[in-house]
């Protein structure tokens, strides 16, 4: 309360989701989790400050001596939910 009027807030909660997977619907490398977590927050990031609220992922990885020499390719898909609070 300022100068005995009370100032009118806003309350957001904004959940960011993604999901990956393997186009030949296999499991996930645990050894690739990092890289897509990486991926998926440098190109959300690159999205959102664009005006996104959702959108693709892709991402070939080769990180390891027994990945093939092509590296593995992943999709995904991203999105942000928003929850408006104290309305």
């Amino acid at each position: 309360m300022r100068g005995g009027t009370t100032v009118k807030q806003i309350k957001r909660i904004q959940i960011i989701t993604y999901r990956w997977w393997k186009p030949d619907k296999t499991d996930i490398k645990p050894e690739h989790i990092g890289a897509l977590e990486e991926t998926a927050d440098d190109h959300i990031a690159k999205m959102m400050a664009k005006g996104f609220t959702s959108g693709d992922l892709h991402d070939n990885i080769h990180v390891t001596d027994d990945d093939p020499e092509g590296g593995i390719d992943y999709s995904g898909w991203w999105d942000i939910s928003t929850y408006v609070l104290d309305k």
